[in-house]
């Protein structure tokens, strides 16, 4: 059992997307909306996976391109993406995912830890992981997605060629 799973979704009921050939779960609670691609506005010198800003009736929010985030290979130009728009901790983001999933129950008791084995830079934004017959579900700390650090406490990262003010 991980105690996160309770922690990052009382009800229990989970949104889940695709990214690569993986399977992502957030917290249904957190999801504000789903969207096809939207027209985003740069921003200059923010962090690579920041490729915009999304303008969602009046509410102004980041664009987190997950891919890049993750470290996973680009998407191809012919495929665009899906947008998941949440509200965590009382800020809007939104992820730019590769295909929606589907709302479905997770059990608490059958989340569990973060396995050694997934790459570290990964591990910073997975709580747990949530085996099914046909796949690895693996959690989403929607918290540490915005910053341009890599570690959730909020130390070190960013990218080199910006400066730090």
């Amino acid at each position: 059992m991980n105690s996160d799973a309770a922690r990052y979704s009382p009800s229990g009921t989970w949104a889940t997307f695709k990214l690569a050939d993986e399977t992502f779960a957030v917290p249904v609670e957190e999801v504000q909306e789903v969207l096809m691609h939207q027209p985003l506005t740069p921003v200059p010198l923010s962090p690579d996976h920041i490729v915009g800003l999304l303008n969602l009736r009046g509410h102004i929010m980041p664009a987190i391109d997950l891919r890049r985030r993750l470290h996973f290979a680009p998407l191809t130009a012919e495929h665009s993406g899906s947008i998941v728009v949440l509200k965590s901790r009382g800020h809007m983001v939104s992820l730019l995912v590769d295909e929606i999933g589907d709302v479905v129950p997770l059990s608490h008791d059958l989340w569990r830890s973060t396995p050694d084995t997934l790459p570290a830079e990964h591990r910073v934004f997975v709580f747990g992981i949530y085996p099914t017959q046909t796949q690895i579900v693996l959690g989403l700390r929607v918290d540490t997605l915005s910053g341009d650090d890599e570690r959730p406490d909020g130390v070190g990262g960013g990218r080199a060629d910006q400066p730090h003010v």
